[in-house]
């Protein structure tokens, strides 16, 4: 093979080499090269597969990154959610009290260390109208923005769903729903425990089940004793609580601040 030297020359490559050595070992990819450096700074290491296998590495990445990112709008659109949670943002989000302040900030921290090595979960509890799906929207935005893929669905009509899966309404069977639930990596349960009858409690305790040891995030208007109400709930209640952070939000409804009656 013709030495690196003579083709840089023929090429017209005009820095001089101001040190070079010969049959160099690579311990990272196992290959001999020479090692020439010139006198514009400009290293080059013939021989070694190193720079092309880290641009195969970044090219691949690249690509993983990008079908991920489609993954992840693919999979957003599931999602349930009414106009006016689509404007909602940490920035928008006016807390009443200091302790909604402080909830705030616990969501934003949530959002801003995510990672699929630590799996964390959040129950959101509080009376209507202080922010819990505000603020739980305001997470999936930032976790999405990752590139990390994101449901959200509001339980009821959650459960609604379920039921149009029987007769083919919405395209897709209770399996398949069921799968992209499971598989996600953040999972929002909005307005959880709200008019849950049999079938509902039946239906989220296999949902939350297959949720369990992931990112989950929950809100809810029932305090402890309604959340554990029967045995069912009871259940259900303690696969939430694994490894989950309660964030209390009682406060003024901020849909009726400013109101006079």
């Amino acid at each position: 093979m013709e030495a690196f030297q003579n083709l840089a020359k023929k090429a017209g490559f005009r820095n001089k080499i101001v040190k070079q050595e010969f049959e160099l070992h690579c311990k990272d990819c196992g290959r001999k090269y020479d090692y020439y450096e010139f006198d514009n700074g400009q290293v080059v290491k013939d021989g070694c597969d190193c720079d092309m296998i880290a641009l195969a590495k970044e090219s691949t990445e690249n690509y993983r990154k990008k079908q991920r990112k489609s993954k992840a709008e693919k999979i957003f659109k599931q999602s349930i959610i009414n106009d006016n949670l689509a404007q909602v943002t940490f920035e928008n989000y006016q807390p009443t009290s200091e302790k909604l302040n402080y909830a705030k900030g616990l969501c934003q921290r949530y959002a801003q260390n995510f990672t699929l090595d630590n799996k964390q979960s959040l129950l959101i509890q509080g009376s209507f109208g202080t922010g819990k799906s505000h603020l739980s929207m305001s997470i999936v935005k930032e976790v999405k923005a990752k590139g990390y893929t994101v449901l959200y669905m509001n339980v009821p009509q959650l459960i609604s769903t379920i039921k149009n899966t029987y007769n083919n309404r919405n395209g897709m069977t209770e399996q398949e729903l069921a799968q992209i639930i499971s598989d996600v990596d953040l999972m929002v349960f909005d307005d959880f425990g709200i008019n849950m009858n049999e079938f509902a409690t039946s239906k989220m305790f296999e949902l939350v089940e297959s949720r369990v040891g992931k990112h989950n995030i929950f809100t809810t208007n029932l305090d402890e004793k309604e959340m554990t109400r029967n045995k069912d709930m009871q259940r259900i209640f303690s696969r939430i609580m694994s490894n989950t952070t309660l964030i209390k939000m009682d406060g003024q409804d901020y849909r009726t601040r400013g109101l006079k009656f």
